[in-house]
This record gives C-alpha cells, structure tokens and sequence, in this order.
C-alpha cells in the first residue's frame, strides 16, 4: 500500500469520528444552532431600514400655532355648554366651517356673574409694537388678566404679539378687521363680513377664535335691530363699556385715573365695572396710567376678571 493510500484512509477515518461525535452530542448541537440564530437575528437587525425624521420645515408649510393656554374652547357640540366664568372663551372653528359642517352657530343663553365687586380691563385697537408690550409687561408684573379687542391690520403686522397675548392667558375680542366706520356701517353684511375675515386671521395665528366682539365706536347709533340679530344668529356676543378712561382724548395719564375713579363712585357699577382704555398707537398716557387704575381697583377690593360669555352687559 502507498503512503498516499495511508494518509487518504487517516483523513477519512478522522472526519467519520468528527461527524458521529457532532450528531450524538445535544451540547454541540445547542451550540450550533445558537449561533445560526445569532446570525440571522444579526443579518435580520442590520436589513431593516432606518427612521429618519424629516426636518422641522419639510413637515408642513402652515405656521406653526402656540399652545393653547387655559381657555375654554367649542367643539361641535355646544348645547352642554358649561363655561369657567374665569377663563377665556373661543372656537376651533370659524362660522364658515360651522356652517358646512351644519353645526351649531348660535349660541346658548348664558348666565351672567355678577359678583360684589368686580372689574374687567379691557384694551381696544392693538396689538400695538409700541404699547401693547409694555401693558403686558405691567400685567403680567401686577398678576393681572385682562382682555384686548384686537384690529385686523394691527394682527396683521404685529403676529408675535397677539400670541403673547394669548400664550399669556389674556383673553382675546374681536374689533373688527380695519376699524374704519364707513367701510364697517355701510350694512349688516358689511359689518359681519368684517368680523368672519377677523376671525380667518386669528384662527390663522392661534389656531382658535374669539367669539366676544367690540364693536368700534360703540353700538348706540350704529346698530340696529338687525345687527343684533345677526350677530346672536352667528353665536357673537357684543360687550360694551360702563366705564371711559377717556384716553381716546389727548388727556394726561393724571385725568384718566380721576375719570376712573369718578366714575366708580356709581355702586350700581361694582358688580361688573367694565373699563374702557387702548393700546393702540398714541396712547403712551393711558401705559402711564394703568399701574394707577390697577391699584383703584385693588384698594377698593374688586377681582379682575377676564371678559367672556358671561360676563353681563354694560348696562
């Protein structure tokens, strides 16, 4: 026999003892099959595609809204309405998309609180670039909330600061959307025209709408029996003054706490002193005068309040 023949019949011989001892031992085959597993789990992890968030820009194009503060806001279903007399009021939705998801517009008879003494600052014509930010800032120093009838155009150049209003929790009116009498009393259709493309804005910005109105100059002399009715048709309430500050003159900050304080000689008033001041542009004496006012009303006692549906009518 070869040495050839020798060598082939070892190597034969040594993988026949190989084989039997892999098949009749359970550890080497426990051992095998591990690893297989092992394997394919890895080939199986490294296979499987990778999640990557888009950039924050690429996710959509629509401006990007701030978080609601403590409000309460209308859903579809208005009929349960149950309000917090303390917290602002506002819609998801505008009449518009009421209207075409034939939902409820008008909205229930409210409950007005009248309480010993309480007063609700109220500022018209902003935002304003100049004063709106420094009443906030004496606001929110002094722990007081108040409510600012806002203006279209003014909402359209000044964007941040009506959200500062909002995310600070103020409340939020509508003032029509350009404050300009002939345009605003032509008709009723005029007139409501101007609060549905106020409202488009708003809701643009926050995400919400009001739907406390102020109508500029004051109803008397400018509405009528028809106005009334479409604005309750279309579930806006109207709120009104009892209380001038005067600052729409070129008074001083001096004369418009006087003014203040005469007027709230009028106990009739105490239950809802609803005062009338703005933040619109030329109005530095009324920025002067408002720490003043503030205190007026808390060394006599009164809670602030923000103005919603339920608070009552002026007079």
């Amino acid at each position: 026999m070869s040495s050839n023949r020798i060598i082939f019949r070892i190597v034969c011989s040594f993988m026949a003892f190989f084989i039997t001892i892999l098949t009749t031992s359970p550890l080497a085959m426990l051992a095998l099959s591990a690893n297989s597993q092992k394997t394919v789990a890895i080939e199986k992890e490294e296979s499987e595609p990778v999640s990557v968030e888009p950039p924050v820009n690429a996710i959509s194009s629509k401006p990007q809204q701030p978080p609601l503060p403590s409000a309460t806001v209308l859903n579809e279903n208005i009929n349960n309405l149950i309000i917090d007399p303390t917290l602002p009021l506002y819609d998801k939705f505008t009449v518009a998309q009421r209207n075409q998801k034939n939902l409820i517009c008008r909205l229930p008879k409210a409950d007005y609180y009248y309480g010993q003494k309480t007063v609700y600052l109220t500022f018209d014509d902003g935002p304003d670039p100049e004063n709106t930010p420094v009443i906030l800032d004496i606001l929110k120093k002094l722990q007081i909330k108040a409510t600012f009838f806002v203006v279209g155009t003014q909402i359209k150049d000044n964007p941040q600061i009506l959200k500062r209003i909002f995310q600070e929790g103020h409340a939020i009116g509508n003032h029509s959307y350009n404050h300009i009498y002939r345009d605003l009393y032509r008709s009723v259709d005029s007139y409501v025209a101007q609060l549905h493309k106020n409202d488009e804005l708003i809701m643009n910005i926050l995400g919400v709408r009001p739907r406390i109105t102020r109508a500029p100059g004051g109803t008397v002399g400018s509405f009528t029996k028809e106005y009334w009715d479409a604005l309750a048709e279309q579930g806006y309430v109207d709120i009104g003054w009892n209380i001038a500050s005067g600052d729409a003159s070129s008074a001083n900050a001096i004369t418009l706490v006087a003014n203040v304080a005469k007027q709230l000689e009028n106990e009739a008033l105490w239950s809802h002193s609803i005062v009338l001041m703005h933040d619109g542009s030329g109005h530095d004496e009324t920025v002067k005068a408002l720490p003043q006012i503030i205190k007026l009303y808390k060394d006599r006692g009164f809670e602030f309040r923000l103005v919603n549906v339920q608070t009552p009518p002026a007079w």
